[in-house]
């Protein structure tokens, strides 16, 4: 848990110092989005993703079957997470909603290969040592 959550923390460093890059640099598609909110997706994401892994390996000590259907069920409950935010941040600044959705999907499917390979790399693990 100790090795994911540091991973998740320098992932989301260098998601955070790009999303400041952009406004520094004066990336011009991500130009009209408010100077905060893509720091505050990336805080976003960093906080469910560290939710959503301690919520899955709270069960795998138990029957495999509690395993697939508590990481079925967190997952399906974070994507309606997801598309609640997403939504709520393109009605939040109208003028740059689909630019907002862009980056957000960039972010989502980044870190969504994190946890995922991380997800992989236990199951993995947990077959060898048996």
């Amino acid at each position: 848990m100790k090795q994911y959550l540091t991973q998740l923390l320098v992932l989301s460093v260098v998601m955070m110092l790009a999303a400041f890059a952009m406004k520094w640099f004066h990336v011009p598609f991500f130009e009209p989005l408010p100077a905060a909110l893509l720091p505050l997706t990336v805080l976003y994401f960093l906080i469910v993703d560290g939710v959503q892994y301690w919520l899955t390996m709270r069960s795998v000590d138990k029957h495999p079957k509690t395993f697939v259907q508590t990481f079925l069920a967190v997952s399906v409950g974070v994507l309606f997470l997801h598309l609640v935010v997403l939504v709520a941040g393109m009605f939040s600044n109208p003028s740059c909603g689909k630019r907002y959705a862009i980056a957000f999907m960039v972010l989502y499917v980044v870190y969504t290969v994190f946890i995922m390979a991380s997800f992989v790399r236990f199951v993995k693990q947990a077959g060898k040592s048996e």
